[in-house]
């Protein structure tokens, strides 16, 4: 975050590569099959396995998915699917010949070859590892969506044909989740996918319009999650009406510098102030009124417990907290090793925290009280998402901080960082999040009605 010029002006920008299918490509005959053989239930770890897998069954989904959402029938890849290493043959796209270091570490669709190419020796087994074979799934996803783009004749700009993508990828692993155990999003398998489309985001401070951008990881997982809750015919309308990205870049030399992110002691207080005015507005708009909170703790855990009304906090309990007293109108949070993590992340990660503190705070003045804690946590991050995106738009009365490159991306990460046992996965808090940002307070109530 940075802190708000006197005078700005808001611009907020609109939102290709490609791949597909047919006889596989063998230029390594370790590698992949035309006809994988699964036996039911069971789950694949190997690399080239679980990307055969994906592949084959990818064609098969768009062979139906195709006609449903375009009308056509998918024409198989007429230039196959090509792995790829350092000392392996590497795929030809276009006229001039491809190195190594052009491709490494990626996967990619080739338009002029009709092809899907992935670089198997240090790309997927890497995301294998790190995230898991959803995660490899998703990838193939991805890039058979831009063979799909090929064949509908999608056109836009980049970013719109790159979240399109993520679209269609999440609604491929919706529909692959029930039918083939190795992609089953059970067992913190959409996190980890998560996690992976944010490994897999453009750098900080690279904007939306750009001529490569892909989008950031709020943009990215944000078109995921579309995909898997409403399914392609969703991802379709991306043509007509291009998704708003709030890939920004930085305001300044010195944001850059720093990395859009400001010292905490310099963030409390103006955070303070814009939690109160947005509260104060949203407020209003529901004919309440706001009663400030009344004020904002540290705590060092090693001190001992804290007293909340009636009820004691022990010190194991007050390790990596953050929570809301009601008895005393108090914000509390873990300043001996809850703050200096969130602050590692970066300061949206500590805004986003307290800015939910807040959040519970507004269900107390509200009358609102989930007998469940997760659907109390999920409002409290879907009210969070409302904050941050009257933030990122400026319309907090005298609102003295602005997003910077990276901020809503520090709220996912901090979400797949830190939760506990009454927690909801990272992919529904950050469901809950991009709804509140995305469409306002209305879904966060609709939460708890």
């Amino acid at each position: 975050m940075r802190r708000r010029p006197l005078l700005l002006l808001l611009a907020v920008a609109l939102l290709a590569a490609s791949c597909s299918e047919s006889d596989l490509v063998l230029r390594d005959d370790r590698l992949v099959r035309p006809e994988p053989d699964v036996p039911p239930g069971e789950v694949l770890t190997d690399p080239d396995e679980v990307t055969e897998l994906a592949l084959e069954d990818l064609r098969t989904y768009w062979s139906a998915a195709m006609v449903e959402v375009y009308d056509i029938e998918f024409r198989p890849l007429t230039g196959g699917y090509v792995p790829y290493g350092p000392r392996s043959p590497l795929p030809a796209c276009g006229p001039n010949p491809v190195t190594y270091d052009q491709i490494a570490e990626n996967a990619l669709y080739c338009p002029a070859e009709d092809l899907i190419a992935w670089d198997r020796e240090n790309l997927i087994p890497a995301l294998q590892e790190r995230f898991g074979s959803l995660t490899v799934g998703l990838v193939m996803a991805h890039e058979f969506a831009h063979a799909v783009q090929a064949r509908a004749g999608v056109r836009g700009a980049t970013v719109t044909l790159e979240l399109q993508a993520d679209c269609f990828a999440g609604a491929w692993v919706d529909d692959v989740d029930d039918r083939i155990p190795t992609f089953h999003t059970g067992a913190d398998a959409l996190d980890s996918a998560v996690g992976g489309l944010l490994e897999l985001r453009d750098s900080l401070g690279v904007p939306g319009y750009a001529t490569t951008a892909h989008g950031s990881g709020f943009d990215r997982v944000s078109a995921f999650q579309q995909g898997y809750e409403e399914g392609p015919a969703a991802c379709a309308t991306y043509a007509d009406e291009p998704p708003a990205v709030v890939a920004i870049p930085f305001g300044s030399p010195t944001d850059q510098a720093t990395g859009g992110n400001l010292p905490l002691d310099e963030l409390l207080d103006p955070l303070v102030a814009d939690l109160e005015s947005f509260y104060t507005a949203l407020f209003a708009e529901q004919d309440e009124v706001w009663d400030p909170v009344d004020g904002f703790e540290v705590i060092d855990p090693a001190d001992g417990a804290v007293s909340c009304g009636d009820e004691e906090i022990s010190r194991d309990e007050l390790e990596l907290a953050a929570f809301y007293c009601i008895a005393d109108d108090t914000a509390y949070m873990d300043g001996e090793d809850l703050i200096p993590a969130l602050a590692e992340i970066g300061d949206f990660a500590f805004g986003g925290e307290l800015a939910r503190i807040y959040a519970f705070a507004a269900q107390d003045q509200l009358g609102i009280d989930p007998t469940d804690e997760v659907v109390a946590g999920l409002h409290a991050d879907c009210l969070t998402g409302t904050f941050a995106a009257a933030e990122f738009l400026r319309t907090i009365p005298e609102q003295r901080l602005v997003l910077s490159p990276g901020d809503l991306d520090e709220i996912i990460i901090a979400f797949l960082t830190f939760g506990g046992e009454t927690e909801a996965s990272a992919f529904e808090r950050t469901a809950a999040f991009r709804a509140g940002f995305v469409e306002g307070a209305e879904p966060c109530r609709a939460l708890v009605d």
